[in-house]
């Protein structure tokens, strides 16, 4: 029982720095990780959201037409195969 005790006091103030990592830091205490927010100019969007997308999602019934389509040729694309093969097979 005292070593579970002994676990679990020297664990929460871990614990309590992990869970207020992420809110305002006080002075003296530990700060774990930073967030920062993604800027207009980061690098990973090159100043604009979507820019890297390959496809146009500004059209949402265009886009919903293209994604269904795409994922429904991935989807059924095994099973066209095999009744190929198997009308193939018994001709």
């Amino acid at each position: 029982m005292s070593s579970a005790r002994l676990v679990l006091r020297s664990a929460l103030p871990v614990l309590r720095q992990t869970r207020l990592s992420s809110h305002s830091v006080k002075e003296g205490q530990l700060q774990l990780a930073k967030f920062q927010g993604q800027t207009p100019t980061g690098f990973i969007n090159d100043g604009w959201a979507l820019s890297r997308v390959p496809f146009n999602v500004r059209n949402k019934w265009l886009f919903a037409t293209k994604a269904i389509t795409f994922l429904a040729i991935g989807f059924w694309a095994p099973f066209i195969v095999v009744e190929y093969q198997l009308r193939k097979a018994n001709q």
